[in-house]
């Protein structure tokens, strides 16, 4: 393994850890939506799915676009780069990765790759390596 290559299970802890994350902001948020809007009072699952795809980009494209991490990768020591420079991703560099996670079995794509990448890593032309 080089010194920058990330374990596959590495990246799935940050998965899960983000996941967690992505949960907790989301009972607060739903909970917080049902004490001061009248749609959000009943269980809706348009609602729902509406919270969960805007929470879940939200947090990845804003702490990937900020700071070149998640949670997850904040306690793995990890963090997204350009897979060419090494250096921070663009904006659109971001997005694209962003929302290439909404890719159906998207996560799955990392078991055939000898590289260690999932989808959204190639679409967008980043990687994740460890924080020196």
């Amino acid at each position: 393994m080089k010194r920058d290559e990330i374990k596959t299970s590495t990246r799935f802890i940050n998965f899960l850890i983000d996941m967690l994350a992505i949960s907790i902001i989301a009972i607060i948020v739903i909970i917080i939506l049902k004490n001061y809007l009248p749609s959000f009072k009943e269980y809706s699952v348009q609602n729902n799915r509406l919270i969960t795809f805007i929470l879940y980009f939200s947090y990845y494209f804003i702490f990937e676009l900020l700071a070149s991490t998640t949670i997850g990768k904040l306690i793995t020591k990890t963090k997204v780069v350009d897979i060419k420079s090494l250096n921070r991703p663009s904006v659109i560099k971001i997005l694209v990765r962003t929302l290439s996670r909404f890719i159906p079995l998207e996560g799955l794509s990392i078991l055939f790759n000898d590289k260690k990448q999932i989808w959204h890593d190639q679409i967008s032309g980043t990687t994740i390596i460890k924080k020196f």
